[in-house]
């Protein structure tokens, strides 16, 4: 029979040699360190010494009311576990740490305390991040795509504070079907990738700027009172994107048809697109290479 003074030193080897993070803390509002293993340290970037005795929530990203905090104490207190939640810690560095943990209230000898598991999640949010970025980008160009611009349009409109200026401009490009069907697919693409460029370059680095179809691109923003868009500022961009491109070797012209819809009215996403792709038909209806139709909604 292992005596329970061995079954105990193993148990110590565990909880140091485990590559899981693993602490135990006081049962209270503020929790402290009683133990921590090296898993853990390394976690946060600390060592024993800094943390011993210290409260837990100082290496956490909430704070001390959060209440998703305040959700997981009453689960302790309540029914003396939960697991697995979402809870960021802060490394040493400053870099935050997304992590799951599992907790148990233990009570021995009437001394209560709380054991903690935790896993780092960090590879599984990142790769959340990046499926979430590979559906929201358009491949070709690396801007933004449909669905990105349509979140972040029905997310700016629900948040945008009342009076606030909103800026959309719809832009068409004029001649691409030519180069496209005479020049080949492969130098369309170039072409595109080179008005997205164009677009980094010379629009408002405060812009959103989204591909929401084969040439056709769109600006988004929001201003104040001071500083509202004017035609000659789209006009200036207008031009700048259909400036002569040369790719292999070859000097082609493009231009672009643009509808801008401003307003500081309430207004749906519907009606704000709307807006903006009649402008820009109304505009490429003109005939001119570069083109641009500007609409206030409301008071300017």
């Amino acid at each position: 029979m292992i005596s329970r003074q061995v079954i105990y030193e193993a148990l110590v080897d565990v909880f140091e040699l485990s590559p899981v993070a693993i602490c135990i803390s006081t049962a209270e509002h503020v929790s402290r360190y009683i133990m921590a293993n090296p898993a853990y340290l390394a976690m946060i970037g600390r060592s024993w010494e800094e943390i011993a005795g210290q409260p837990m929530y100082l290496d956490t990203v909430r704070a001390l009311d959060d209440p998703a905090r305040l959700r997981r104490i009453h689960a302790l207190d309540t029914v003396g576990l939960y697991e697995l939640e979402e809870v960021d810690l802060r490394h040493s560095s400053g870099r935050i740490v997304p992590t799951l943990i599992s907790t148990q209230r233990r009570t021995i000898d009437g001394e209560r305390f709380d054991i903690e598991i935790i896993i780092d999640n960090s590879q599984r949010k990142a790769f959340e991040r990046s499926l979430l970025e590979a559906a929201y980008t358009d491949v070709l160009t690396g801007l933004p795509n449909r669905a990105a611009f349509d979140h972040r349009l029905s997310t700016l409109l629900e948040q945008r504070p009342p009076g606030e200026g909103i800026c959309l401009a719809y832009i068409d490009l004029n001649g691409f079907k030519s180069i496209n069907d005479g020049h080949g697919h492969a130098t369309g693409d170039r072409v595109l990738r080179q008005i997205a460029d164009r677009l980094r370059s010379h629009a408002d680095p405060q812009h959103f700027m989204a591909r929401i179809g084969g040439d056709e691109f769109v600006l988004l923003s929001t201003f104040a009172q001071e500083s509202a868009p004017c035609i000659e500022d789209m006009q200036i961009l207008a031009e700048a994107l259909c400036a002569v491109m040369d790719t292999d070797g070859q000097r082609l012209a493009i231009g672009a048809a643009m509808g801008v819809v401003i307003t500081r009215e309430a207004i749906d996403a519907d009606a704000l697109m709307r807006g903006a792709d009649a402008l820009m038909y109304a505009a490429k209806a003109t005939g001119r290479t570069v083109a641009v139709n500007l609409n206030w909604i409301g008071n300017a």
